[in-house]
């Protein structure tokens, strides 16, 4: 594993709309690669493959974007009043150090916390140490800034594991970054796009507009998931980290392809890859706007197991990330024609 990488794309900063940072450190992994590459118009970011087949392709995706918070006034005490921009745990939104990014770019640190009425929140507000809103400006603080957690990524005591911000999604990056690499002087059966779409925190507008860019066949998606109780560690618990990839059956904004979830057993067992089998009762991934382009794309969704979610860490095992890789590996190289019809095969 190249932990660099994976260390360079958590500590990056990326809401909504606003991944710069995180495509840089892509790009600058991947642009020697003999891949195309292209952009939509919201920012994603796609890298493609050609295959013996042309006219087949599949889209494998992942989100750039991190959930966060942006700028949205500043008192004339100095004090910064905060949107919260994706879905960030109630209890992450306070008493929590976080970084501002200018325009320019430059970083300011603060803390956040809120001002509260019955036990809710009324106003989340960000405390740089400022005593008005000239200095604020004078720091080139502006509405619209982004804010991160001031989190750093970190090497756990066991071996195995590692903790870092935004690991929804660059998990999916870095593990897309990996197999782009480990493909780049292979040949393939068919034509394989890898997209890191945008704005999946705030409605999952980047693969929708990615996948009718690239029109692809049929599309596979990358994120992580959390299990509401990381304590519970028996069969209700289908999202336990070191236990291997997820593969969902169902959530809320898709009920994906039976022909394609045969197909990501099929390689597992192949391949000896174990597969933990959940369903998403709320929530959804860029699946749920990616398969509904143009005509429909049959879809399929793959999960790295994590500890803590929406929050300034999650804890993730390098065993789960490394047979995620070698499950994506195996499909790409198995992934024929004759595959990718008999996802549309509906007879």
């Amino acid at each position: 594993m190249s932990i660099e990488l994976l260390e360079a794309l958590s500590n990056a900063d990326g809401i909504a709309s606003n991944e710069t940072e995180v495509r840089q450190v892509l790009c600058q992994e991947l642009d020697s690669l003999p891949f195309l590459k292209c952009y939509d118009g919201l920012g994603s970011l796609i890298f493609t493959k050609v295959g013996q087949d042309p006219s087949k392709s599949i889209m494998i995706c992942g989100h750039l974007d991190e959930v966060g918070f942006m700028v949205r006034t500043i008192s004339e005490t100095g004090l910064i009043s905060l949107m919260v921009v994706g879905g960030v745990k109630p209890l992450a939104q306070h008493f929590q150090k976080v970084r501002i990014t200018t325009f320019d770019g430059q970083k300011i640190v603060g803390f956040i916390s809120g001002g509260y009425r019955d036990g809710v929140t009324e106003e989340l507000i960000c405390d740089i140490g400022a005593s008005s809103d000239e200095e604020v400006a004078d720091l080139g603080i502006e509405v619209g800034n982004m804010v991160c957690f001031d989190s750093a990524f970190e090497h756990l005591a066991p071996q195995s594991m590692y903790m870092g911000k935004a690991l929804d999604n660059r998990l999916a990056c870095y593990i897309m970054a990996e197999l782009m690499k480990d493909i780049a002087d292979k040949d393939l059966p068919i034509t394989i796009h890898f997209a890191f779409t945008s704005s999946e925190e705030v409605g999952i507008r980047g693969a929708k507009t990615s996948a009718q860019l690239v029109n692809p066949d049929s599309v596979f998606v990358i994120d992580v998931a959390t299990y509401s109780d990381s304590t519970t560690r028996n069969h209700l618990n289908q999202r336990q980290v070191g236990k291997g990839p997820i593969l969902t059956h169902f959530d809320r904004t898709l009920a994906p392809n039976i022909q394609m979830i045969r197909f990501v057993k099929e390689i597992a067992s192949q391949y000896q890859i174990p597969l933990q089998l959940d369903m998403f009762s709320s929530g959804g991934t860029d699946g749920g706007q990616a398969h509904l382009v143009h005509e429909g794309k049959p879809t399929v969704v793959t999960i790295v197991p994590v500890r803590h979610g929406h929050c300034p860490y999650s804890l993730v095992s390098s065993k789960d990330i490394c047979q995620m890789i070698d499950l994506y590996r195996g499909m790409m190289m198995n992934c024929s024609t004759a595959v990718c019809e008999q996802f549309k095969s509906f007879k």
